[in-house]
């Protein structure tokens, strides 16, 4: 009931501010393409972390923002729950790990935000973790490179400022994410670095640089071994 409260919330508060996003869908005349292949690590309830995936990876798929135009993740995936296609997986909530519908998403929009960043797209909002739960052989994108989504509350929005359109291509094959930003025009990856810069324990501080420029500073908990509630 919260959750559904706030996304009203959100989308009256979007109609104020004359916020509109970008629904179309349609694949692009392969021009130039930005990419990434992630992993999908085993953890606790690895089978629904893949279905989850699968299904939001679906709901990305060929899906075009205009030149100008906004963008945002849960207006194309719209509600986690049963009835969309989801199941119970491992979540991030005040501080534990606990089962709610959708766990696993978090790798997809991840991957988007990344995307993003190497393709020149604006980020409009964006939400870190507030824990790195991961040794480094359990990482499946950089330290810095996440964005967390949360239904109703956490979102992840993007603006196109190419005078083209663009559109992200998404498939799971043999437990990988693979992913694409797309363009029929000449679409030129950024370079893109998450530099890490130690605090005292147990925070550490990753700056994201896009083309040697300073995009965002994050800092996180380091919270290696955190096991699921159950």
């Amino acid at each position: 009931m919260r959750q559904e409260i706030r996304h009203c919330w959100r989308l009256w508060n979007d109609r104020l501010n004359g916020m509109t996003f970008h629904h179309a869908t349609g694949p692009l005349e392969r021009c130039s393409a930005v990419g990434l292949t992630q992993p999908i690590m085993p953890s606790d309830f690895f089978e629904n972390k893949i279905t989850n995936i699968t299904r939001g990876a679906a709901l990305l798929d060929d899906g075009l923002i205009g030149a100008n135009r906004t963008w945002s993740f849960w207006h194309r995936v719209s509600r986690p729950n049963a009835a969309n296609g989801f199941l119970p997986g491992r979540n991030i909530v005040k501080g534990k790990l606990v089962a709610l519908s959708g766990g696993g998403l978090c790798q997809l929009s991840s991957m988007v935000y990344h995307l993003a960043l190497l393709g020149g797209l604006t980020v409009l909002e964006r939400h870190s973790h507030s824990l790195d739960i991961y040794e480094e052989d359990q990482r499946f994108t950089p330290l810095g490179a996440d964005a967390t989504v949360v239904w109703g509350f956490k979102d992840l929005r993007l603006h196109n400022p190419h005078p083209f359109p663009v559109a992200f291509g998404f498939r799971v094959e043999r437990n990988r994410l693979i992913g694409e930003l797309l363009s029929d025009s000449n679409l030129t990856a950024r370079h893109v670095e998450f530099v890490r810069v130690n605090l005292k324990r147990p925070w550490i501080q990753v700056n994201t640089m896009v083309n040697q420029r300073l995009q965002v500073s994050t800092v996180y908990e380091q919270k290696q071994g955190l096991q699921t509630v159950t």
